[in-house]
């Protein structure tokens, strides 16, 4: 299986031709929306900037940000659907730019299953060894294998019509896995489905990639399928690299404010222009906060910094930092409490217990402690201090 390596590669798409009679005032507004996003060159929309990265055999990584961020344009470019107008994609150490996606040991699931409507689960699945001429006695042992992985081996002979949102993108990931490709890219699989099919695929999906150790590039908008499926997380905005780092780092230490931002549920909370005393400390919430002497060389004189804090890392005790409780939400296995502290809302989150619901009312008056150790320090432009 190979190793997968992106080297300054951009991609740009022409702006929308405004021609003809029909469509005339659709396509004039598909123009509009394109001369309004961040990037834009002579050429058109740019959808991907100097990006590089390196994806181990293997590994299992997830491209995660918002609507527009390139997301799955890198996806196509590594499929070999789209050819990038500059910089290079090596398989190991072959440039593969220019070979074609058939040639591509890759396979791909979409979001909308894309399965034969007139083929049973049983033919949908086998359809890729058929192609091959793989011999029939070859061919049902690995579909009743990879069924079973899937639980789809009481449904092989149903037709995809008969099948729920969930099976049908099972039955698209046992095709797609049955040919056992060096790589498997996934383009928001889940996306179409309810949270608990969701969240029984994401098991599923993790133990197909410890079974057949395949590299898994999984490209989503929502950051907890990123959070619990991947070994690493790549985060685009724009079309450009925000941040590329394990699991673990992207929550606990993102490089900047949008990353602080967009990963993590609830969302940070944010205190934003904190002045910094000439000995560089912060005050927040009541608690004092020294900045290290590495943090006081990236700020100028008289510069404000902006500070985050995640709202496991505050706590709710009968000392503190005065603030009135404004409702409260039981989240799964979370409670979180809306809180006022200064006419600013945050929110603050525990574990919950049964009958936690009612523990905090409105306008209750609570106290606030915060974890100064776990505070997250951004400078003017946004970057991490």
């Amino acid at each position: 299986m190979p190793e997968i390596k992106l080297v300054d590669v951009a991609m740009i798409y022409p702006f929308q031709k405004v021609s003809g009679i029909f469509n005339r005032k659709q396509q004039e507004l598909i123009l509009q929306q394109q001369k309004k996003m961040p990037y834009t060159s002579n050429e058109g929309v740019i959808a991907l900037q100097h990006f590089n990265a390196t994806i181990s055999d293997g590994e299992f990584v997830a491209v995660l940000g918002p609507s527009g961020s390139g997301k799955s344009t890198l996806l196509r470019v590594i499929a070999g659907l789209e050819r990038p107008v500059a910089g290079d994609l090596y398989f190991d150490d072959r440039d593969y730019k220019f070979v074609p996606a058939a040639e591509r040991d890759c396979a791909m699931v979409f979001q909308n299953f894309s399965l034969y409507p007139n083929q049973t689960v049983y033919k949908n699945i086998s359809f890729p060894l058929e192609v091959k001429h793989v011999p029939r006695e070859e061919i049902q042992p690995e579909v009743r294998k990879i069924a079973e992985l899937l639980n789809l081996d009481t449904k092989l002979d149903r037709m995809p019509q008969d099948l729920s949102g969930g099976e049908k993108q099972r039955v698209a990931i046992a095709r797609a896995l049955i040919k056992k490709p060096a790589v498997l890219l996934l383009d928001e699989p889940f996306s179409n489905l309810d949270p608990l099919m969701r969240a029984r695929l994401r098991t599923q999906l993790k133990e197909l990639h410890q079974v057949y150790k395949t590299t898994f590039i999984y490209v989503t908008h929502d950051q907890y399928d990123a959070l619990s499926l991947a070994d690493r997380i790549i985060i685009l905005k724009d079309g450009i690299l925000q941040m590329d780092d394990t699991t673990a780092n992207v929550y606990n230490y993102p490089v900047n404010r949008f990353c602080a931002e967009f990963v993590g549920s609830p969302a940070m909370n944010f205190f934003e222009d904190i002045p910094v005393s000439k000995t560089g400390t912060i005050t927040i919430l009541g608690h004092n906060y020294q900045l290290s002497k590495a943090q006081m060389k990236k700020i100028r004189k008289d510069d404000t910094v902006d500070v985050g804090i995640r709202g496991y890392d505050i706590a709710i005790s009968n000392n503190g930092y005065p603030a009135k409780v404004e409702y409260t939400e039981v989240i799964e296995s979370d409670l979180v409490i809306h809180v006022i502290a200064d006419e600013k809302k945050l929110t603050v989150v525990e574990k919950a217990a049964d009958g936690d619901s009612l523990k905090y009312f409105r306008d209750q008056d609570i106290h606030l402690n915060i974890d100064t150790d776990r505070l997250h320090v951004f400078d003017q432009d946004g970057s991490r201090l």
